[in-house]
């Protein structure tokens, strides 16, 4: 089980005033709002599946405190012969970096630039290795921070959140099903059977230039969300999803959701990360002193 909670933060630094002039005061900094957040992540091979062509990442900014700002994403890859194993490892390993190498900043522009950089990885690798010319892959990362989630998104992983009772798909699949019900060609109906459901129009590695859905939503302490792969989805029924995450923890929600795929076949890999947020834009206490209340070290 991966869990993280927050630790106590740490002092700002708070610089001398120069010689021979009166002490001002400083403005004190606001602490930095965490977010208290459990999870659980698995992946699984499958029963039809020689490798796992998924990857996973869930990871929270603690380093120097408190987390208050976490990251967790899917990986889908696709191009046989281990390509879509290496592609999405490689997407998640640039993701990983990029995220770890943040300062700040709007967390869209964040992951829309986070997505191209792991895009132009995978397409550089691609073309390098006449082997894996078809590699490609998916991605779909979120990203929490103080009351806010923020999605990046292309392909057809999707995040469900589930709030007072209510599941709600919060990405759009980018298959060619989904693009013929956007033209109104098809029902609702038809694309849940449509032989393009799995057929992917957009993806990291097949082109140089990327479009990403951006999507920023507030979150509530209680909400509790899925993303996961068409491996997992694809298995389940809305009822088997909200029943899983109506699971008294983000564990036991996880592993009923795997379990269930795991029973209808799982022909394809699994990949599910189910997180929970327990408490959200919590105001961290700073420490002081009376030498940092008047300026001085």
């Amino acid at each position: 089980m991966m869990v993280s909670r927050a630790p106590a933060d740490q002092p700002e630094s708070v610089g001398d005033d120069a010689p021979g002039e009166p002490a001002h005061q400083p403005v004190p900094k606001p602490a930095p709002a965490v977010i208290s957040v459990t999870w659980r992540a698995v992946t699984h091979q499958g029963l039809m599946r020689e490798r796992n062509e998924d990857s996973l990442c869930a990871e929270a900014d603690a380093e120097k405190g408190p987390a208050s700002r976490y990251l967790f994403a899917v990986a889908d890859g696709v191009g046989g012969h281990g390509g879509g194993e290496i592609a999405s490892r490689l997407a998640m390993r640039s993701l990983r970096d990029e995220f770890h190498a943040w300062k700040g900043g709007a967390a869209g522009r964040f992951l829309d630039r986070a997505l191209r950089n792991a895009n132009q990885v995978v397409f550089n690798e691609a073309h390098s290795q006449p082997e894996f010319a078809r590699m490609q892959t998916t991605l779909t990362a979120v990203v929490l921070e103080e009351y806010s989630l923020t999605i990046g998104h292309v392909g057809d992983c999707r995040l469900y959140r589930a709030r007072e009772g209510r599941v709600e798909l919060l990405t759009r699949d980018h298959s060619m099903a989904n693009e013929l019900l956007k033209m109104r060609l098809i029902s609702p109906e038809q694309a849940n059977g449509h032989p393009g459901r799995h057929q992917l129009v957009r993806s990291l590695g097949g082109d140089p230039f990327l479009r990403t859905d951006i999507i920023r939503e507030e979150i509530r302490s209680g909400d509790t969300y899925l993303l996961c792969c068409d491996g997992l989805w694809g298995e389940l029924s809305d009822d088997d999803i909200r029943a899983g995450l109506q699971e008294g923890n983000a564990s036991a929600a996880c592993e009923r959701l795997v379990r269930i795929a795991l029973m209808a076949g799982a022909p394809d890999n699994i990949s599910a990360i189910v997180f929970r947020v327990a408490a959200a834009g919590i105001r961290a206490v700073l420490p002081f002193t009376l030498r940092s209340l008047f300026g001085r070290r």
